[in-house]
């Protein structure tokens, strides 16, 4: 009777490890905060934006090229910022990024708006030309030119963008 209590006891968990497993992969990303047009951010959606590719160095030390869509289109997407045009208040708007395990990073917009900078913040969906793993993804946040990458969120699931005017 306890090895049957045991068996039971670890077919659930392998069950439901693999469940969630599952739903990670399926399962989308929020946009929303202090814009105009939430969304909910998707497999279809990211097939219907323009593609970015950034190579960084990893935790692992090693290069590894990320493909997906910028941070920028995605918030405009949004309409987080009228006109497009960062100016004046909007200045003190950033995005707050949640991931699955609530760990959370903050980036200005001014980082990775192009009339700002150059550089390009991407919010992968691949990595050397994968999909990503289910302990990745489906979706990254890539922060490139970091010395650390402990802004690039694994398994993303909301993107905020807030205003840090006060009242």
């Amino acid at each position: 009777m306890m090895k049957k209590k045991l068996l039971f006891t670890a077919v659930t968990a392998m069950f439901l490890c693999t469940f969630s497993a599952v739903q990670a992969q399926t399962a989308g990303v929020s946009v929303g905060g202090s814009v105009a047009k939430p969304y909910q951010l998707n497999a279809a959606a990211v097939s219907a934006m323009k593609k970015e590719n950034v190579t960084v160095k990893d935790h692992d030390g090693k290069d590894h090229h990320y493909s997906g869509v910028s941070l920028y289109e995605v918030i405009t997407k949004a309409e987080a910022v009228p006109g497009n045009m960062l100016k004046g208040k909007t200045m003190a708007k950033y995005v707050l990024v949640t991931a699955a395990d609530h760990y959370q990073v903050v980036l200005a917009i001014p980082e990775f708006d192009p009339a700002f900078t150059d550089k390009v913040i991407v919010l992968a969906d691949k990595e050397d030309g994968e999909a990503l793993a289910a302990n990745l993804g489906p979706y990254r946040l890539i922060v490139p030119g970091e010395k650390k990458p402990a802004r690039s969120v694994m398994r993303v699931t909301s993107i905020e963008v807030l205003d840090a005017r006060k009242p």
